[in-house]
């Protein structure tokens, strides 16, 4: 089976590589993420600015600018390998224009959902002041549009819900319960997983595939 191209996939796949290695010198890295992570203080209403460097990225770009920062190779190559086994199909659907915007909007869905949930549990938790880097939340949103633009089988009615309604629900539901786990597990091997920023942007990407599919074939 031949591979399918994508260009936008492995223009993203480079740039995120060359940033980090870039970064693998410490000091650059620790500089980099604190002008350029998300944190989620900054979008409170107390938001704040980093001295020095805050300034250096919008907060409102900081959802963005972190889907390009990683906690090393193993992060990066776990994401960008991920991205590409997954992003190349979707993009060969939706076409490079809207596949790169499916992305982007699901960084900032995945960055407003780990928002949210620091915001609930704050001052009980110190998420507001911790930076969430790394692609992981746009990927989610190329892994929900895959999953839902891909199915294994023909989707099925959940009782009175249609099939076209019930299989998002049954992939939020599966997601979600994954998800979960995974900040159960995290912990306990030393890894911090931002589980909500996943759960957002893999809800993003289910709710913008199908529109994004429809607009692009409109005048077929």
């Amino acid at each position: 089976m031949q591979f399918p191209r994508g260009p936008v996939t492995n223009k993203l796949v480079i740039i995120n590589l060359v940033i980090t290695a870039v970064l693998l010198v410490p000091s650059w890295w620790n500089y980099a993420v604190m002008a350029g992570g998300f944190f989620p203080i900054r979008f409170s209403n107390a938001a704040v600015a980093f001295p020095d460097v805050g300034s250096l990225v919008p907060t409102y770009l900081t959802p963005l600018s972190a889907a390009f920062l990683h906690g090393g190779i193993t992060h990066v190559l776990m994401n960008m390998l991920t991205l590409l086994l997954i992003g190349k199909m979707v993009e060969r659907v939706l076409g490079g224009g809207l596949y790169l915007s499916l992305y982007f909007l699901s960084a900032y869905a995945a960055s407003a959902t780990e928002w949210l949930a620091s915001f609930m549990a704050w001052p009980l938790s110190i998420d507001m002041m911790a930076p969430a880097i790394g692609a992981s939340g746009a990927i989610s949103g190329v892994i929900g549009a895959c999953a839902l633009l891909f199915p294994n089988n023909k989707p099925k009615a959940w009782g009175p819900i249609p099939a076209a309604y019930a299989r998002p629900f049954h992939l939020t539901l599966a997601w979600v319960g994954l998800n979960l786990a995974l900040g159960f597990v995290g912990p306990g091997i030393g890894v911090a997983i931002a589980i909500w920023s996943h759960i957002g942007g893999f809800i993003a990407g289910l709710l913008l595939a199908r529109p994004m599919l429809l607009w692009r074939y409109r005048s077929a």
